[in-house]
């Protein structure tokens, strides 16, 4: 199984479907767009009904997929976001945070959503909750709560990019490849989902450079054993 290459829907100023159009007409390199849908409410709503069938569309014309970052706030609009994409666009993944504090409900709610095939649980900053699907955050990982191989045998989708000073979603750099491969092993290599979360266009087209020259270097030091 080869490896599917995506960035998000949040590389220039604009709506999902302008981003769509701009990120597959000027990079070749994609497989699947992440709609970033961190929240679920009448405009976000109203955006997806204007523009699915555009998606849609897309989609089909240029071979790409869609995969989803559900909403971040509360698990009823990670609900409704969820019912209402999975009605209305070919969804491949759906990336949901691990909420902690919950009342009863909500701990139903979020354990109803976790049964469904496509769901992937991410590890964050201050939680790790380790899911048979999982979404590794180097991220998170270098700034947080480290993961352990359960979490990581159970990868489906990586989210990468550069960590300095502090801050995530910076230019992809080799350190942090090398500290990704030290967690993740071949594992980098094999997940089925890598997205680039590097919400600068210039700094997206470098850290593709970069990521093709560290994959290259590790297949070769592979290749020489």
């Amino acid at each position: 199984m080869s490896q599917l290459l995506g960035t998000t829907s949040w590389v220039i100023p604009g709506t999902y479907y302008e981003n769509v159009e701009y990120i597959t007409r000027k990079f070749r390199n994609f497989d699947f767009i992440e709609l970033l849908v961190y929240t679920w409410d009448d405009d976000t709503c109203r955006l997806f009904e204007q523009e699915k069938k555009l998606l849609r569309k897309i989609a089909l014309e240029r071979q790409i997929k869609y995969t989803v970052h559900l909403p971040t706030d509360n698990l009823t609009n990670v609900l409704n976001a969820f019912k209402y994409l999975e009605m209305n666009l070919d969804i491949a993944n759906y990336v949901l945070h691990p909420f902690g504090d919950c009342t009863e409900k909500d701990k139903e709610l979020f354990h109803s959503v976790l049964s469904h095939p496509k769901i992937s649980v991410e590890n964050l900053k201050e939680r790790v909750f380790n899911h048979y699907r999982t979404v590794f955050d180097i991220g998170h990982h270098i700034l947080g709560k480290k993961v352990e191989n359960d979490f990581v045998n159970n990868v489906v989708e990586i989210h990468i990019m550069g960590v300095k000073d502090g801050k995530d979603h910076q230019k992809l750099e080799w350190e942090t490849l090398e500290n990704a491969y030290q967690v993740l092993s071949d594992r980098l290599f094999r997940a089925k989902y890598l997205c680039f979360e590097i919400f600068n266009e210039d700094e997206l087209v470098e850290s593709l450079e970069l990521w093709e020259k560290f994959k290259n270097k590790i297949y070769n030091h592979w290749s020489v054993e």
